[in-house]
């Protein structure tokens, strides 16, 4: 008599000698990539829609001079140099300085070489006394509204900050250099 087979052993037989149809990523021996590039598509249109949205809030309005003969807009004549008025926050202090040169301590003529305009006064930086510096170069260039102001990359953003405050009023709230523009650190 034939021998029968227990419950696992036909489970096993059944299982090893069933044919099943192939499927498509199994016919191949190529990875079916169809599913990531899904994944992609959709994570690309949501990072196009995030940038375009971010990017209509921060728009910065800017607009290169004009070069024109005569109006606004124009080039100064030869005989007036703009002044390029330039504030350095360095770890001794101040220095102001324009086309004309580097301002001396005391802000009343020029120097060359290593000046400070402003000294540090101990461990703080002496706003006041940029504050009456620029004034006075206010009072010699009446017209002038710009301002340059740099830092070196050790300064705390803080005083950088004091300082473009203290070039924008004098003490009694008049207007100095209203145009504030930033500039690289200087090393």
């Amino acid at each position: 008599m034939p021998k029968k087979f227990t419950a696992a052993q036909r489970a096993y037989i059944k299982k090893h000698t069933t044919y099943h149809e192939p499927g498509p990523d199994e016919t191949d021996d190529e990875l079916n990539i169809v599913p990531f590039l899904d994944i992609v598509v959709n994570l690309i249109m949501f990072l196009l829609m995030s940038i375009s949205s971010v990017a209509f809030y921060a728009q910065v309005e800017a607009s290169l001079p004009s070069y024109s003969r005569g109006g606004v807009g124009s080039r100064p004549p030869d005989d007036e140099k703009p002044l390029n008025l330039n504030l350095t926050v360095v770890e001794n202090g101040f220095i102001l300085a324009g086309s004309g040169g580097k301002l001396a301590p005391g802000c009343q003529d020029t120097a060359s070489g290593s000046v400070i305009t402003v000294p540090r006064t101990g461990n703080a930086y002496d706003l006041p006394a940029l504050r009456t510096c620029a004034s006075r170069v206010k009072a010699e260039f009446p017209d002038e509204v710009k301002i340059t102001v740099s830092a070196d990359p050790l300064i705390e953003y803080q005083f950088l900050v004091q300082a473009m405050d203290a070039v924008r009023e004098d003490d009694e709230g008049e207007t100095l250099f209203d145009e504030v523009l930033l500039s690289a650190g200087v090393r």
